[in-house]
């Protein structure tokens, strides 16, 4: 099975940009030590208005990726989605290109 990759884009609402990236430091960790993790990057991009952040995820495969969405950090965190996010997560999935 090929291992699932992917970028998940997530726009701050207004005055929430604090607490997003809080949010997402906190399940940085635990993210990394699941079973099946095998990457789990998060970056920020922007100023102010602009401001995004982006998670690199890499899972061994879809049990990892599913196991991952029913962690209990994560969903603590997405019960914050709401409040936090100006939108839905933009979220794609990606295969490796080998040369």
């Amino acid at each position: 099975m090929s291992p699932i990759n992917l970028l998940a884009t997530l726009t701050p609402a207004p005055g929430q940009a604090a607490a997003l990236r809080a949010g997402l430091l906190a399940i940085t960790s635990p993210s990394r030590q699941e079973h099946g993790c095998e990457r789990y990057e998060v970056l920020e991009s922007g100023e102010d208005d602009t401001l995004r952040f982006h998670v690199i995820e890499r899972f061994t495969d879809a049990a990892a990726l599913q196991a991952h969405g029913d962690s209990d950090h994560f969903r603590a965190f997405s019960a914050h989605f709401s409040e936090w996010l100006a939108g839905p997560p933009e979220v794609i999935r990606a295969r490796e290109l080998s040369a």
